[in-house]
């Protein structure tokens, strides 16, 4: 499973890699990772 957060604070899991980074662009940003499965929501500038 990865994890998403959010810079509010809020948090989704995926089961993969590709639906997770799929989701970070339909939401105007990507992905970065913070550790191992945890990545955190960063938006375009």
């Amino acid at each position: 499973m990865y994890k998403l957060i959010f810079p509010n604070g809020s948090e989704q899991t995926f089961k993969s890699w590709m639906e997770l980074e799929r989701a970070a662009q339909l939401l105007g940003g990507r992905p970065k990772q913070i550790s191992g499965t945890t990545y955190a929501f960063v938006p375009n500038k």
